[in-house]
C-alpha cells in the first residue's frame, strides 16, 4: 500500500507541516508520495528531496527582520513583494533540481490566473513551479509559464488530495492548516482574528518607508480606520480556501485528516518556526492512535 501526504496552503503556518511530517516517521508512517500547495509545495519539495531537517534548521534559526529581508518588501508590477531570496534558498540548499531526481514522487498545484484552472507539475525542472504554487495573489507577483500567468495553488485546491491519488497513493492523509476558520467560530474568534489582522499591518510598517503608508497597523476594525491593504488580502484569501477546502475535501475526502490549530499565526510570522513544528507534532501525537488503527501500525 502506498501512503501519500498531502499538505496545504497557509503561508507561515506551513512550517507545521515539518513536524506533522517528522512525527508521522516517528510514528512508523512511510510516506511514499507527497503533494502540496502554497506553503506545502515548498516544504514539500525539501522532504521529497530528503532535505527536510536541513530546512528545519534554517526556518527555526530565522529571525523577524531576517523574514523581513527575505520577502523583499517594495513596489513592483504584480505583487508586494518579491521573495526571491526564499525561493533561491530552496533551490540552491533544500531540493533538488527536477522532479525525477527526487526521493519520492512529488507533484505542486498551481492556479492558471485567467482561466483559473489547475496547473499540476510533477516531471520535469522545479524551476519555477513551487514558486508559481507559492505566488499569493497580490502579495507575490505571478509567475509566468509558457503562455499562462500562475498564482497560488490555494485559490483552487488549497489541500491537494486528488494529485496523491493521481500519483498511485492507495491511503492519503491530508494536512488543512486553515481550519479554524469556520463560520461557527467567528465570533468566539473575532477578536483573536483583529489581532491576526493588526500583526500582519504591522509587519509591512516595519518594511520600506515608501510602502509604510499603505499598512498602518489598527488593532480595531472602524469607519475611519479600516484593516491595511495585506490584512484585507489575507483575509479574504483565508475564507476563500477554507471555503473551497471544505468543498473539495467532502467531494475528495482523505483517509486520515490532520487539522493543527493554528488561529493565532499571522500570514507572515515565519519567525516562528519552532513554535509550528511542535505544534505539528504535537497534533499527530493526539491522533497517533488512529493513525496506528487505519494503517495497521503497532505501538512501542
Amino acid at each position: 500500500m502506498k501512503v501519500g501526504i498531502a499538505l496545504g496552503a497557509g503561508a507561515a503556518r506551513g512550517w507545521a507541516h515539518i513536524g506533522i511530517i517528522q512525527a508521522l516517521e516517528k510514528l512508523g508512517v512511510k510516506i511514499d508520495i507527497v503533494a502540496g500547495s502554497s506553503i506545502g509545495a515548498y516544504v514539500g519539495a525539501a522532504y521529497a528531496s530528503g532535505r527536510l531537517e536541513p530546512l528545519r534548521q534554517w526556518a527555526t534559526s530565522l529571525t523577524e527582520w531576517q523574514v523581513l529581508s527575505l520577502m523583499g518588501v517594495g513596489i513592483r508590477r504584480g505583487g508586494l513583494a518579491s521573495g526571491q531570496k526564499v525561493f533561491d534558498k530552496l533551490a540552491s540548499e533544500f531540493c533538488v533540481e527536477t522532479f525525477e531526481e527526487m526521493e519520492k514522487p512529488f507533484a505542486v498545484v498551481a492556479t492558471d490566473l485567467y482561466s483559473g484552472r489547475e496547473v499540476v507539475f510533477s516531471s520535469g525542472a522545479l524551476g519555477e513551479s513551487v514558486q508559481a504554487s507559492c505566488a499569493i495573489p497580490a502579495l507575490f507577483s505571478p509567475i509566468a509559464y509558457e503562455d499562462r500567468w500562475l498564482v497560488d495553488g490555494a485559490v483552487v485546491n488549497p489541500v491537494p488530495v486528488n494529485l496523491c491519488r493521481q500519483l498511485g497513493a492507495d491511503f492519503v492523509i491530508a494536512v488543512n492548516l486553515n481550519a479554524d476558520f469556520r463560520p461557527q467560530r467567528l465570533e468566539k474568534a473575532k477578536i483573536e482574528h483583529e489581532e491576526i489582522q493588526r500583526k500582519t499591518d504591522d509587519f509591512f510598517t516595519k518594511s520600506q518607508n515608501v510602502v509604510r503608508q499603505w499598512f498602518s497597523p489598527e488593532t480595531k476594525p472602524n469607519k475611519a480606520n479600516p484593516p491595511g491593504i495585506l490584512s484585507i488580502m489575507s483575509s479574504s484569501l483565508e475564507i476563500l480556501q477554507a471555503r473551497v477546502t471544505r468543498s473539495r475535501l467532502a467531494g475528495d475526502p482523505p483517509d486520515v485528516l490532520i487539522e493543527p490549530q493554528l488561529t493565532d499565526v499571522g500570514l507572515m510570522e515565519f519567525h516562528r518556526a519552532g513554535e509550528m513544528c511542535q505544534r505539528g507534532e504535537e497534533t499527530v501525537n493526539r491522533l497517533a492512535e488512529q493513525i496506528r488503527y487505519q494503517l495497521v501500525i503497532e505501538g512501542p
